[in-house]
């Protein structure tokens, strides 16, 4: 049996995953902050962002982990 649609989408979700990794990489906040985040320093706002890469950049991995994976299972027999 063959697994290739559930390996698609999580190489697709992968390649997703790190591209907006790669552009966060380069993203700076504004200095002056919309309403919703006026009380939080420039600092604080960058460093939810440097957070948010992080969790893309181990969402991709385990995408990628979990495309690797199915593979396997699927040629296993």
């Amino acid at each position: 049996m063959r697994i290739t649609f559930p390996i698609a989408v999580c190489l697709i979700g992968a390649v997703a995953d790190f591209a907006l990794w790669a552009k966060l990489r380069h993203f700076r906040v504004a200095e002056k902050p919309p309403a919703s985040r006026a009380g939080l320093s420039l600092e604080e706002r960058q460093r939810k962002v440097t957070i948010g890469r992080r969790i893309l950049f181990a969402s991709g991995c385990l995408l990628l982990a979990g495309a690797v994976f199915l593979a396997w299972l699927a040629n296993s027999k």
